[in-house]
């Protein structure tokens, strides 16, 4: 009986120690193809916010420069007005943000058409993982700026992103997509003495050979949701067409 018992002590400890030591997995061919963006692809997103549903288009280009490959992202609005570049380091590693910039409609009437640049300060620069294990471990961004309506205060966007595993396959151009998850903790908050800080949860999926392709948000006690999905996918002169055909020349 005491050689079993110290089997199954034995046996224990060893599944004990395995499960503490998971292998890791690559993931990093389910986030956005960096080779195949040299040319640069918009990626156009249906947003559901509550009761709204409105188009968000980000346009991805890779870069090639003696200090490495770097992806860079470009936020347009329905309106098609900027409101976001982002410059993220390709490493062995993951995707790393280098740079943030930030865009809003300058709110002076006589200037039609301007905008007001903000540079951002970037903490922490975690986008992306290409090899993780399990839940246990989060991967964070954080960066922060001061608002041109208030150069005083200073504003911080904290994400940590946690590897869920996989999500259901994601269905685009008529072919199925695997997928991974990352669960989502959001917090945006003033650091001024008093101010609230606003939390939200959610969830991102990235299809293998596509990247994003989904993400959900909910903020506070569920008052505010935010809803994504991947619908189309086009070159920049096509975006053109889609503004010139609102707007015009």
């Amino acid at each position: 009986m005491r050689t079993l018992s110290g089997f199954f002590w034995s046996l224990g400890v060893c599944l004990l120690f395995a499960c503490g030591n998971g292998s890791k997995r690559d993931i990093g061919a389910f986030y956005f193809p960096v080779k195949d963006l040299k040319g640069g692809k918009v990626y156009e997103y249906v947003v559901s916010q509550n009761d709204s549903v409105m188009p968000e288009y980000w346009f991805y280009r890779t870069f090639v420069r003696d200090s490495g490959l770097f992806l860079v992202g470009t936020y347009y609005d329905h309106r098609f007005q900027i409101g976001q570049i982002i410059r993220e380091k390709i490493t062995k590693s993951g995707a790393l943000a280098k740079e943030c910039h930030l865009y809003e409609a300058d709110p002076d009437p006589e200037v039609e058409g301007g905008q007001i640049h903000t540079r951002t300060t970037i903490d922490l620069p975690n986008k992306f993982p290409y090899s993780v294990t399990d839940s246990s471990a989060a991967f964070v961004f954080k960066l922060q700026f001061h608002p041109p309506d208030d150069p005083e205060s200073t504003i911080f966007v904290e994400r940590k992103r946690r590897f869920l595993g996989d999500a259901p396959d994601f269905e685009y151009d008529g072919k199925k997509y695997p997928c991974v998850r990352f669960g989502l903790e959001e917090t945006i908050g003033n650091e001024k003495a008093g101010i609230e800080p606003v939390k939200s949860l959610g969830e991102e999926w990235y299809a293998k050979g596509l990247g994003l392709v989904y993400y959900r948000k909910t903020y506070g006690t569920e008052a505010f949701k935010v809803e994504a999905r991947l619908t189309d996918i086009f070159t920049m002169a096509e975006l053109e067409e889609r503004a010139t055909a609102v707007f015009g020349e």
